[in-house]
């Protein structure tokens, strides 16, 4: 679990499992649904007497109790605590402190959670403690005993070498974790500003990696760059902490760092610097199950270094489940389907301005994205929010070698400051020509995206830069039969004499601009009659660039209420345009029977902060090569 609080100021059933597979992977569940009271939140509103009055009207209800406080604040925490809670399981505090010892607060913290009269059905009691760029996350579990391997551990800690300063505080730093430490995130930057808060960092790091003593199931390393990896990994092998690591460790391996790991995340500013990448792999953690890398990068660091994995996938990860990646290419794809093989969930997910970041300029293509769909029979999610590019002309470059696919595409010609795409005259020869190579990276026209054999476990498809026509995308979710949610850009087009017989009351309030259609009322019958026939359980699409479309017809209205489940279609705006044409298309549903809701995502001002970013990248490259 993340050292941080993604369901801070919320109610859990907005992060329930449930949810939790309908969503775009990020979030993540905790409390299955039951409601939350967020006595901060209630504190800040009114004070202590709302605190109280809300209590008195929902404490009967409630099952998780979360608070927000400092070392500075009174003791309304305490106060809150010191209420009547009879249904509360989880009681779950983030602490902001300067010390780095379990102080006073926490301890009485602890105590009162374990009060019956207060807790009666009090499960477990949580503490985050943020210091000094560290995030420490502590379980302290109230109604079941502790791990066999306990004893074994805290008799490591005689083993330890003193370090400077006061024993006894740091015997009570180490108890402290051993009993209720599991998961830690460092801010790599911000301890390396000091000689102290390196080695500090590094002496602690190596405990964690290094020894059996703490054996946190996940750990974060945040605001980080490929040299402070290196430092890490070369003080544990130079040992200059001068620790006996066979003595030290009771269950992980010699090859190995730590087994005990469960989840780990690098947060990177730089993927490359110069010789430095990432160096670590499969033999340090060797029971992963979680990894994830970000990247958020630094253009106060410009360099020319290739964007890369390092060594992550050198050797196989037998028992990772989870992957999160900044990037994609058709090399990496075949590279993950050998050394990951019970991968269930896989994102790929850059920062949010940077899907189309050119420094991202590995070839990737709708060859990769099939292999990633279709190779692993046992996914659950897949999100791929990576605009496709081809190999650009830099030396920098993971080409893959193109193959022959049996997906034909589109050509498409693009704006390098818009996302709306028109569809050139297709010649006989090719009626699907692959795209320019110059190209800003961007959606990919597909005609169709088979998957075969048939994806009975694959819940979440979130593929927004792949542009499929609406025939195609439900002749897929046949293949499909447990798919709850997808997102795509249907593939808009030109037709040269407009079909006969459809609906045109909606051309005629919605029509602003003699723009493409949404080409769904040819849906294949058949494949209409097997999707209904089946009772696909489908619960929500979302569909980008479709607010373009000059009609919605009563037709497609008809083919989208054979899914009985569907709950919401959401149309994506990039533009004020859109929006309205977006509300246009709700009101139109609303008025022919629809049996799903129209959502109108709303992303005008992110898109508009893409396009100023996208033009920022040439500048920036220019004032790079005056230097």
């Amino acid at each position: 679990m993340s050292p941080g609080n993604p369901y801070y100021g919320r109610t859990a059933s907005e992060v329930s499992p449930e949810a939790d597979e309908t969503a775009s992977g990020g979030g993540e569940a905790l409390w299955h649904g039951t409601p939350v009271f967020d006595a901060s939140y209630w504190h800040s509103k009114g004070g202590m007497d709302l605190v109280r009055e809300k209590h008195s009207e929902m404490h009967a209800s409630v099952e998780a109790l979360t608070i927000l406080c400092s070392s500075g604040d009174s003791n309304w925490h305490l106060e809150s605590m010191a209420l009547f809670w009879p249904r509360v399981q989880v009681v779950d505090i983030e602490y902001n402190t300067r010390e780095v010892q379990p102080d006073t607060l926490a301890l009485q913290w602890l105590c009162t959670a374990q009060d019956c009269a207060l807790f009666p059905q009090a499960q477990l009691y949580r503490l985050t403690a943020r210091w000094a760029g560290c995030t420490e996350v502590f379980e302290h579990p109230l109604c079941s005993a502790f791990g066999s391997d306990l004893a074994t551990r805290l008799a490591l800690l005689d083993r330890l070498p003193p370090l400077a300063g006061d024993q006894e505080l740091e015997m009570r730093f180490y108890k402290y974790r051993v009993l209720f430490l599991t998961a830690v995130s460092f801010a790599m930057g911000a301890m390396a500003k000091t000689a102290a808060g390196s080695r500090a960092m590094e002496a602690y790091i190596t405990y964690l990696f290094k020894t059996d003593i703490f054996a946190p199931t996940s750990i974060e390393l945040t605001d980080a760059q490929p040299q402070h990896l290196q430092s890490v990994l070369v003080a544990i092998n130079a040992n200059t902490h001068n620790i006996s690591y066979d003595e030290m460790r009771a269950t992980t391996s010699t090859a190995a760092l730590q087994s005990s790991l469960r989840r780990i995340c690098f947060d990177m500013h730089n993927m490359a610097s110069g010789r430095d990448r990432i160096i670590f792999c499969a033999v340090h953690f060797p029971n992963l199950e979680s990894l994830i890398v970000r990247h958020s990068p630094d253009f106060r660091l410009l360099h020319d270094d290739t964007m890369n994995l390092g060594v992550l996938f050198s050797l196989r990860w037998p028992d990772l489940v989870e992957l999160q990646l900044p990037f994609i290419s058709d090399q990496y794809a075949k590279t993950l389907q050998s050394k990951c093989p019970a991968l269930r969930f896989l994102f790929v997910l850059p920062e949010s301005r940077y899907e189309r970041w050119t420094a991202y300029s590995q070839s990737f293509t709708t060859d990769g994205l099939h292999g990633l769909a279709t190779h692993w029979p046992m996914m659950r999610q897949l999100v791929v929010k990576y605009a496709f590019r081809h190999a650009l002309s830099t030396q920098n470059m993971d080409v893959a070698p193109m193959s022959p696919s049996r997906i034909s595409f589109g050509s498409a010609k693009r704006s390098t400051l818009s996302r709306r795409t028109s569809i050139l005259p297709m010649s006989p020869e090719s009626q699907f020509p692959t795209p320019k190579t110059d190209s800003l990276p961007g959606p990919w026209p597909c005609e169709s995206f088979v998957i075969h054999p048939k994806h009975r476990n694959l819940c979440v498809l979130r593929m927004p830069y792949l542009q499929l026509p609406f025939s195609a995308a439900l002749a897929m979710l046949v293949d499909v039969p447990q798919l709850l949610v997808l997102e795509f850009t249907p593939l808009l087009r030109d037709p040269a004499v407009s079909p006969q017989g459809l609906a045109s009351t909606l051309r005629r309030r919605v029509s602003i601009s003699p723009s493409p259609q949404l080409n769904a009322p040819f849906a294949d019958s058949n494949v209409v009659y097997q999707l209904d026939s089946a009772k696909h359980p489908l619960e929500s699409m979302v569909l980008h660039d479709a607010c373009t479309t000059r009609y919605i017809t009563t037709s497609w209205i008809q083919i989208m209420n054979t899914f009985l489940q569907l709950s919401t279609v959401s149309f994506v705006a990039t533009s004020q345009e859109d929006v309205t044409i977006g509300l246009r298309i709700k009101l139109f549903c609303s008025r022919n029977d629809a049996s799903f809701d129209v959502d109108i995502d709303d992303q005008s001002r992110a898109f508009q902060t893409r396009i100023d970013f996208t033009n920022s990248w040439g500048r920036a490259e220019g004032l790079a090569s005056a230097c």
